[in-house]
């Protein structure tokens, strides 16, 4: 019998072990994943955007390049995106690149753009999903977001997007709509957020919306360069 409780007792203590390890993997090992690849993306990032616009451009010129956009390969650098509320950083300290497409393997590298989602900036919906836990876990705390946030998209013509935060919601998987054109019913170019809801859990969908708040020539008067932006990722 001694053995027995011995043998139990043993069993018991090495797949707490095996569990442990596993969780190491799940939040450390993965997390220096991402960590890697957001630094690539970085790198990519300095050297093919340009220059965020200065206050003050001619409407006609920024309209010019907004008929230019190129399509974004797949895992490729999609977007710079941060939040703010009274112009400090919340949510995560570092810019957040978003990467094109948002399979379970491109996730990896970071928060992923919806290819059916409109582009930064757009008359639609921009829709971005993102790890809440693993893999850096850039939308750990999306849920922080309250009225008078900000939530800020650099797109690879270098023009920034400010979407003021308008509301949260907990949704099953099953529900698409979220990431519809319109999903708000209000008529205004919005952002879209999902995230696994709760923590840990793929049970759910933490939804968090925005809506667009300026043209990028007011939104951009920061002078906030891409190279300065992957500085914020590098340094």
């Amino acid at each position: 019998m001694t053995r027995v409780v011995r043998g139990v007792g043993w069993l018991l203590i090495v797949s707490g072990v095996v569990v442990l390890l596993y969780v190491v993997y799940l939040l450390w090992f993965t997390g220096l994943e991402t960590e890697r690849a957001q630094r690539e993306l970085a790198e990519t990032w300095a050297l093919t955007v340009p220059d965020v616009p200065v206050a003050g451009e001619q409407p006609d010129e920024r309209a010019e390049e907004v008929e230019e956009e190129e399509e974004v390969a797949l895992g490729d650098a999609f977007a710079a995106l941060w939040f703010e509320r009274d112009g400090e950083r919340i949510v995560d300290d570092d810019v957040l690149f978003v990467v094109s497409g948002a399979t379970l393997q491109l996730l990896r590298s970071g928060p992923g753009h919806y290819p059916l989602s409109d582009r930064p900036g757009g008359a639609g919906n921009l829709a971005i999903a993102g790890h809440r836990t693993t893999y850096g876990s850039p939308f750990w705390s999306v849920d922080v977001l309250t009225e008078g946030d900000t939530i800020h998209v650099v797109d690879r013509q270098g023009r920034e997007w400010v979407y003021a935060y308008r509301e949260q919601r907990i949704v099953a998987p099953t529900d698409v709509w979220v990431v519809g054109e319109d999903p708000l019913g209000s008529g205004a170019p919005t952002i879209t957020l999902t995230t696994c809801h709760p923590r840990g859990s793929a049970a759910q969908r933490l939804i968090v919306w925005g809506e667009l708040l300026d043209d990028p020539i007011e939104s951009t008067a920061t002078g906030t360069t891409p190279q300065e932006i992957a500085g914020k990722v590098e340094g």
